[in-house]
């Protein structure tokens, strides 16, 4: 027996509109093509564009989701969110939320439920040492 458990209405209800930048690994991509034989070395690079999604986003857990960590030689907030998402991105994603401007969230992990759903659930880091995300 199989079954499929719908997330859109929640998907539509819980959304707010969050700016995602998928990521792309350098090593993966060639830096030359080849015209009549000959290398030639690529001038640009090109880069990811970012996407306009409208999906969920929740603390990972209320009690400790931002939180200051003490490190020798000074302090670093970060923060832990949970991410709904209809579509599958790979790690090191780069997620801007609205509701934490100014900071930019990478993902770390993810579990896949689009088996049996219509949903992926990231976890989405990120820390006052690097507000790019990176």
């Amino acid at each position: 027996m199989s079954f499929y458990i719908s997330f859109k209405d929640m998907i539509n209800s819980f959304g707010v509109d969050l700016t995602v930048t998928p990521y792309e690994s350098l090593a993966k991509k060639p830096h030359f093509h080849y015209v009549g034989g000959e290398r030639i070395e690529d001038d640009e690079t090109p880069t990811a564009q970012p996407e306009a999604r409208h999906e969920p986003v929740v603390p990972f857990n209320p009690q400790d989701a931002f939180m200051a960590q003490f490190l020798p030689g000074g302090e670093m907030e970060q923060g832990d969110l949970l991410w709904i998402s209809t579509k599958l991105y790979p790690k090191n994603s780069i997620v801007e939320v609205p509701s934490q401007p100014g900071q930019k969230y990478r993902v770390v992990d993810s579990s896949n439920w689009q088996g049996y759903s219509d949903v992926v659930i990231y976890v989405l880091k990120g820390d006052a040492k690097h507000p790019d995300g990176r």
